[in-house]
This record gives structure tokens, C-alpha cells and sequence, in this order.
């Protein structure tokens, strides 16, 4: 089977090059902006596309997505590229526009973490984590780290997790589009990492939850979230 990667590229108009795409995405946000359109848009240029350990660990899982079969090579070129315009985190629901041949609305709906699935993260969890910020900073036990991370088991959504739907005409899942939503939200989970527990619809604070970890613990944490990562993290959503 061939590469969707390969697919995209020889299916585009010839006047599409990559750098043609990169400008027409710049006109295209240009244009929007003038419309009035607000837009939050995903660039990231760099080799290493994050960081920080929950971005990096996002864009280990989707390495190992591929290794599995899930082609999402042309994702990444279009990120690179600076044509993702636009993208939300939402409580189990990302949505971008992505500019490409023409201008893509994508939505990826993401299953929510099971209780079953939530209980064994708590329990390995337990008392390992001292601190909201040493979680969101992947500053806790290797093994707890491990587990959080695990295939099938951990924060990480599989690939049977997402339900992708993009309003383009190519008909391989993922699209070339959804697969740059994907990568761009794993760019700003590298830089909030509080995006991910958001994602998954899990207050971070509940891996905390044990009697051995006082709930002024959470308190505290949750006040010092902001001047950590210049975020204001609403434990509420």
C-alpha cells in the first residue's frame, strides 16, 4: 500500500509545492484576520517538534502510531509549514483549520479515559506524586511515568481513541489534515502541558487523590501553576 504521504503529495496541482503551501497558508490567515476572524494558530518549523516531556512524550506515542501502520508523515510537513491556523483544546475535542489545496475544517473527537483505566493510574499514582507542577513537568517516579504513558492503559490516546472527521475529499483516515491537527496539539501540549489532562477530560489533580497526600498539597500546587508555565490552569473544566 502506498504511503498516504505519497498520496498527498502526487495528488496536489503542480503549481502546490511545499513552499506554494506555506504561502498560500499565510494569505489565507491574512485574509481571515482582515474578516475579523480570530485565530490561534500552530507553527512549529523545528527538527525536534517539542521539548518537554508530556509534548515529547505525545510525539513518541504518534512515532509509535506510525510504526504501527498509521501513516501520519504529511501531518507533520504541514505543521512545519505553518498550516494549521487554527486549533482548540477542548475537553475530549480538538478542531483546527487547516490550510492546504483549499482551506479544511478538521474535528477530532477523543474517547475519554475509561474508570477501570482511571483507577489504575490513581493506584499506581498513589503517593508517588508530591505536587500538581512535578506532574505537569513529568518530574515523578519512572515507573509512575511509565505507567501514565503505557499503550492502551496510560493518558496517551490510542489510535482507536480518535474519531476523525475532516471536511476535505481524501478518503484515507487519517487525512493529511487531521494528521497535522494531531501534531499541532501535541506542540501545545509541550508548552502546556495541562492541555493534555484537558484533552483526556481528567482534572490533573485527581492522581493525586490519596489519603497520604493532603488536599492542601493540591491547593497550594494548583496556585503555583501560573507562575511555573505562565498558564492559568482552571481546574474546573
Amino acid at each position: 500500500m502506498r504511503c498516504a504521504f505519497f498520496r498527498f503529495v502526487c495528488d496536489l496541482p503542480q503549481r502546490f509545492s511545499v513552499k506554494a503551501l506555506a504561502a498560500l497558508a499565510q494569505e489565507r490567515a491574512e485574509r481571515l484576520l482582515a474578516d475579523g476572524v480570530q485565530l490561534r494558530p500552530v507553527v512549529n518549523s523545528s527538527r525536534k517538534l517539542a521539548v518537554n516531556f508530556w509534548g515529547s512524550a505525545w510525539m513518541r506515542h504518534l512515532s509509535r502510531c506510525e510504526a504501527g501502520g498509521l501513516c501520519l508523515a504529511p501531518g507533520r510537513s504541514l505543521l512545519r509549514h505553518g498550516c494549521v491556523l487554527d486549533l482548540q483544546i477542548a475537553p475530549g475535542h480538538i478542531s483546527a483549520l487547516v490550510s492546504a489545496e483549499q482551506l479544511y475544517e478538521v474535528s477530532l473527537h477523543i474517547s475519554p479515559l475509561d474508570e477501570d483505566a482511571l483507577n489504575t493510574l490513581r493506584m499506581a499514582c498513589g503517593s508517588k506524586i508530591d505536587s500538581l507542577v512535578s506532574l505537569l513537568e513529568g518530574r515523578v517516579d519512572r515507573a509512575v511515568l511509565e505507567q501514565l504513558c503505557a499503550p492502551e492503559i496510560g493518558l496517551l490516546p490510542e489510535p482507536c481513541d480518535w474519531h476523525m472527521s475532516c471536511s476535505c475529499p481524501e478518503w484515507s483516515e487519517p487525512c493529511a489534515h487531521a494528521a497535522a491537527a494531531v501534531y499541532a496539539a501535541g506542540t501545545l501540549i509541550d508548552a502546556d502541558p495541562s492541555l493534555l489532562f484537558c484533552l483526556r477530560s481528567i482534572e490533573p489533580s485527581v492522581l493525586l487523590s490519596s489519603p497520604a497526600v493532603p488536599a492542601a498539597v493540591a491547593e497550594f500546587d494548583s496556585a503555583a501553576l501560573g507562575a511555573t508555565f505562565g498558564i492559568d490552569l482552571d481546574l474546573d473544566v
